[in-house]
């Protein structure tokens, strides 16, 4: 937030908080240079600023997180390194932002699976932030070749770099599709596909806190070595990385509950069924 003047004449008009939440992550994991933990564990939460708003409107620093980052250390003085947090934790302050700044109902439109009809339903902000699910301090999974995996939840950082890898993937994909040679774009498409397969597989990497195996006498033995995972990773077998990326996506589904259970508005169909809750600052504020 911007220093403030003593004694401004106006201050009685300042912004105050609107409401108090806490986090997936209760603020365990953090240092104080990136957040500061309230006695009471919930966070004060203030209404979005007009420039709060002219940021979220800027391309760029949606792009690369920065409008997302300050507008987290704007409404929530406590939080000083945004990127640095869990996705989880970044979740559940925007979904507070945005019941500081527009109330407490969030619109989200779905298509219907069945009949591809849309239908829209009001999602509550204090109903889905009643339901938040505090995360473990870290999660373990046995899988089928005896290894022991534990996991940590992607930091909003790995997310932006994930998004901006989509963002860019897409975007060369329109390029790509314009060449005229054959030959010229399979290995434009390829490459493409490439640099997204290997950035996913560094996330994969981050997130993996250590490997646990049994050695020739029977004792467990912990691996926290990054190089030491990397390589294992790299040559395992592919059933063996398929638990392991389940696990992680498993992991990162973890905090704020992302989806909503919806019946189809068509009258011919009725179908039951569930869409996710988009907290893409772009379409999750423009109703604020």
């Amino acid at each position: 937030m911007t220093e403030q003047i003593q004694n401004n004449p106006l201050s009685a008009y300042f912004r105050s908080p609107k409401l108090y939440t806490e986090i997936p992550s209760g603020g365990k994991f953090y240092g104080p240079e990136i957040l500061t933990v309230p006695e009471s564990g919930e966070f004060a939460i203030y209404p979005m600023t007009t420039k709060d708003e002219l940021q979220l409107k800027n391309p760029d620093a949606l792009l690369n997180g920065e409008a997302v980052a300050n507008l987290i250390k704007s409404c929530v003085p406590e939080i000083k390194d945004p990127k640095s947090m869990f996705s989880a934790d970044v979740d559940a302050l925007l979904i507070a932002i945005r019941g500081a700044s527009g109330g407490d109902d969030v619109e989200v439109i779905a298509e219907c699976p069945e009949c591809n009809a849309s239908t829209t339903v009001n999602v509550s902000v204090q109903d889905s932030l009643g339901s938040m699910v505090s995360l473990d301090d870290e999660y373990e999974i046995d899988i089928s070749n005896g290894l022991k995996i534990t996991a940590l939840p992607f930091s909003y950082a790995n997310t932006i770099k994930a998004g901006v890898a989509s963002f860019q993937s897409t975007r060369s994909m329109q390029s790509i599709s314009e060449l005229t040679d054959d030959m010229e774009r399979l290995s434009a498409f390829n490459e493409s596909f490439v640099k997204l397969a290997d950035l996913n597989f560094e996330l994969l990497i981050d997130s993996i806190k250590s490997v646990v195996y049994q050695d020739a006498e029977g004792k467990s033995v912990k691996i926290d070595d990054k190089k030491i995972i990397r390589e294992f990773l790299e040559n395992t077998e592919n059933t063996t990385g398929k638990e392991i990326e389940e696990f992680i996506n498993d992991v990162n589904s973890k905090g704020v509950k992302n989806e909503v259970a919806i019946t189809c508005e068509n009258e011919e169909c009725k179908n039951e069924f569930t869409s996710p809750i988009n907290f893409d600052p772009v379409n999750f504020f423009t109703a604020s």
